[in-house]
């Protein structure tokens, strides 16, 4: 089904309840107001605070239903966009029912009305981070690394399963990891969740039971999905280690974000290209340009990778954690404060990475 057909879908479907009920609430997310053509239904942000009948019931009453709402931002927000009802996500959101539906659906309440306000300055992310061993240490190197950055209101939960229990789809059908998981979404102020891969669960059933639990308790939660590097990378040589996870980041995970991004329209859902960091150390190597590294595999700290399976050292770690800011934060890597210590220079291979990762597939 195409992306233009799954909206108008969703738009029929939406009018359908909207016009079996009487009361159509109004939901904010950030801070604004939400203003109607009438005059009769305003929400403001206040209103909406203090759980006011006019957000919580808009009570529909007494002939047809005929109503045009504007989001208008309060100082230092911007509107972003109306999560339902409207495919014109971001002008005036026109929608009614006749006298008759309305008569015949006193009692009911259709889905609320949603509108979107983003702060015109981020100063940081509410995080949500889940997966295995190679998403793991680069969402925990974020507190700092936000922080550091001058994200100050940068805050996170994580939680880990190794290997093939890190997928999406197995941390949702392990209870207790999603009862963990689900506790930090059911604050309803995340607004970032972030995702990995694992070949084990190659469809997109993990990230839909996910991303449909994160945008009800959040509707303008950041959707990141960060694909990690190929395991066994002694079984390669350098240019085909980099090339092969290019290809799978090229085909596989770009056509897994599109078919999201149908099935979400207006959630912001990106790409984390972390998992090229290996391919570029493993070449620098290959070359004899990478003075840090003594060899490719080792326990000691002194490799890219610190077992045969692919587990990453300190340099991949270091590097994977600036690709991590750039992606999530947009941070001039070039003028960030942090030296690692190494010859190499880690800010300029990651800069190289995002600048060379397709534009579509960033951040908003």
């Amino acid at each position: 089904m195409t992306t233009l057909r799954k909206r108008l879908l969703a738009l029929l479907t939406a009018v359908v309840m909207l016009a079996a009920a009487c009361n159509h609430p109004i939901e904010i997310v950030g801070e604004g107001d939400v203003l109607s053509a009438s005059g009769t239904r305003d929400c403001t942000f206040a209103d909406h605070e203090a759980g006011s009948p006019n957000c919580t019931e808009n009570t529909v009453t007494g002939g047809a239903y005929d109503e045009t709402y504007t989001g208008v931002a309060a100082p230092g927000w911007h509107f972003h966009r109306w999560a339902t009802y409207c495919t014109d996500t971001t002008g005036p959101c026109s929608v009614g029912a006749d006298a008759s539906t309305v008569a015949a659906a006193q009692g009911e309440t259709a889905t609320p009305l949603v509108a979107i306000f983003r702060p015109d300055v981020i100063t940081g992310f509410d995080s949500v981070f889940i997966g295995h061993s190679f998403f793991n240490p680069f969402a925990q190197g974020m507190n700092f690394h936000a922080t550091n950055a001058g994200f100050t209101d940068h805050t996170q939960g994580t939680v880990f399963s190794g290997g093939a229990t890190g997928a999406p789809e197995a941390l949702w059908n392990n209870a207790n990891k999603r009862a963990q998981i689900q506790a930090l979404l059911d604050t309803g102020d995340v607004d970032l969740f972030a995702m990995t891969y694992h070949p084990t669960y190659p469809t997109l059933t993990g990230y839909r039971l996910w991303i449909d639990y994160a945008l009800a308790q959040n509707p303008d939660t950041r959707i990141a999905l960060a694909l990690p590097w190929l395991p066994n990378p002694g079984s390669f040589t350098a240019a085909n280690y980099a090339a092969s996870w290019n290809a799978a980041h090229e085909t596989l995970w770009h056509d897994l974000v599109d078919d999201l991004r149908d099935e979400y329209p207006g959630t912001d859902i990106y790409g984390i290209p972390y998992g090229q960091a290996a391919g570029e150390l493993y070449e620098l190597y290959a070359a004899g340009q990478l003075p840090d590294v003594d060899t490719l595999v080792s326990g000691n700290g002194d490799a890219i990778f610190r077992d045969a399976f692919g587990h990453a050292d300190d340099i991949l770690v270091d590097l994977g954690r600036l690709v991590w800011l750039r992606a999530i934060y947009g941070v001039d890597l070039e003028t960030y404060a942090w030296d690692p210590g190494y010859q190499v220079d880690l800010a300029a291979i990651a800069t190289a990475i995002m600048d060379e990762h397709d534009p579509a597939y960033n951040a908003p």
